[in-house]
């Protein structure tokens, strides 16, 4: 206020006085669009979970001391687990450096109870420690109000009205069960699962690599089916894994057939490890349609 008060001041501009009538001189309509917050990438979602204080509806001094003493969401140890685990569970894909929420994670997040998506039930849970910490109350106490929540949460979303369907399935059939196989972004690759979690049946169509593009220079993905495996770049550039071997052998890049496969079992390695975790499990009573 006291720099505009200056620059006016600078401009010498007369004195307004109350009544005074002016003259528009000209006026313009601007349009525009509200700009929605930018999405979260792995670092920001990391930070939001260490300070989830500004997620907060209910606005409580005290809930929001004890994430702040506390930590957050998770810990520094389990935080980036969380994430990975979110990612397996086809909760979130990448595109790009962005974080986007999946069809599944989204029927979920209607699925389940509300209080169950605040951050103030960490709070108040947290809140609840402490007072084991200092005597005030017993933990055997807190461990059965415990179980009996979880048992509550999944007896709700079973006995609700709500109803999960795939909306990513596909016309081909699982080879064990010939059940439908659902197409899904993983964090580093495409894939085809069973609908069946029980059948747990999965494969790699394709597969984010570090090769960059010879025309664009953007990351390459490699389809995996086929006589031979290809990289393809959304540019439209494609060529084989033979050609890319022998084009980057003749650029001196020293890559040779024996890292070419380390790097495909350290990817099917990391394509093979369990897409499941505790709370799906604990949730295979919804009913499918």
């Amino acid at each position: 206020e006291e720099e505009e008060a200056d620059r006016l001041k600078d401009q010498k501009l007369p004195a307004l006085a109350e009544g005074q009538i002016l003259t528009v001189e000209s006026a313009s309509l601007t349009n525009g669009q509200t700009k929605p917050p930018a999405r979260f990438t792995e670092a920001t979602l990391l930070g939001a979970m260490e300070n989830p204080v500004h997620f907060m509806e209910s606005h409580d001094k005290k809930a929001a001391k004890t994430l702040g003493e506390t930590g957050g969401l998770g810990t520094v140890a389990t935080r980036a687990d969380i994430i990975e685990k979110l990612f397996n569970s086809f909760m979130m894909e990448k595109r790009g450096n962005e974080i986007y929420i999946t069809s599944k994670a989204k029927q979920l997040l209607e699925l389940v109870p509300e209080e169950l998506k605040k951050p103030e039930l960490t709070a108040d849970w947290e809140m609840k420690l402490s007072d084991i910490a200092n005597g005030k109350l017993r933990q055997d106490k807190f461990l059965t109000g415990i179980r009996e929540y979880a048992c509550e949460i999944v007896d709700e979303i079973k006995s609700g009205q709500g109803t999960f369907r795939h909306d990513n399935m596909t016309n081909k059939k699982c080879p064990n069960c010939g059940k439908h196989l659902l197409a899904v972004n993983g964090k580093n690759a495409k894939m085809l699962v069973c609908e069946d979690r029980e059948c747990g049946y999965r494969e790699t169509v394709s597969r984010t690599t570090n090769a960059r593009c010879p025309k664009c220079h953007k990351r390459m993905e490699m389809l995996l089916k086929g006589k031979e495996e290809t990289f393809v770049c959304q540019c439209g550039y494609k060529e084989k894994l033979s050609a890319f071997q022998a084009r980057r052998a003749k650029e001196g890049a020293g890559v040779n057939k024996r890292d070419v496969q380390r790097y495909l079992k350290k990817q099917q390695k990391e394509a093979n490890e369990p897409v499941n975790n505790a709370f799906a499990q604990a949730l295979s009573g919804i009913r499918l349609d």
